[in-house]
């Protein structure tokens, strides 16, 4: 695994805390759901909420099935962001626009988010369209922010469309550049 990636990832769940610490006192906050509950899952508070921290997943998981059901190699990063931790999506700002990190909460999260992405891809190879995987939403619900899986750039989409802008020559860059903010729950 690219550590750097790991690295990147770390460092915002890092400043989301900090964020969060210093706004509200508490770690980043979760609407608690029963039926819907996370390894990463710290502490239950008042009105229905739960604090989270990152947890590192224990084994070296991949998107390998994706692969083999597609008949495609995916970019080496989109395995990286989805199969190194659970956690919540992250809100951010990229370049003053407010976009939500996508990030895999539990293992049923997992599997949601492995057909959602077989669900992109095939649309895009209906429309003939380079592949890529979606990484986060923006408020625009027809654009998402996606790695283009030949060169791992990140890119903001329209759904349908054609590719908007490159928005980072990688996922770590991307990550990097993002700035956390609480999120209204």
């Amino acid at each position: 695994m690219n550590n750097t990636i790991k690295t990147a990832l770390f460092d915002l769940f890092e400043r989301n805390a900090q964020i969060w610490k210093s706004e509200k006192g508490t770690l980043p906050q979760q609407q608690f759901d029963a039926e819907w509950q996370s390894s990463c899952e710290q502490e239950k508070i008042a009105d229905g909420l739960v604090t989270w921290s990152p947890v590192e997943r224990d084994i070296e998981l991949t998107l390998s099935n994706i692969e083999d059901a597609l008949e495609v190699k995916l970019h080496p990063s989109i395995h990286q962001l989805f199969c190194s931790y659970y956690a919540d999506g992250i809100t951010c700002l990229f370049d003053g626009h407010p976009v939500d990190l996508i990030q895999v909460w539990n293992e049923d999260d997992f599997k949601l988010l492995q057909e959602n992405m077989i669900a992109h891809f095939m649309m895009q190879k209906r429309l003939k369209k380079p592949a890529s995987m979606f990484i986060a939403s923006c408020s625009d619900e027809m654009q998402v922010i996606s790695i283009l899986n030949e060169t791992g750039e990140v890119q903001l989409e329209t759904l349908g469309k054609k590719q908007e802008a490159v928005l980072a020559p990688n996922i770590e860059t991307f990550i990097n550049n993002l700035q956390p903010v609480i999120n209204s729950l």
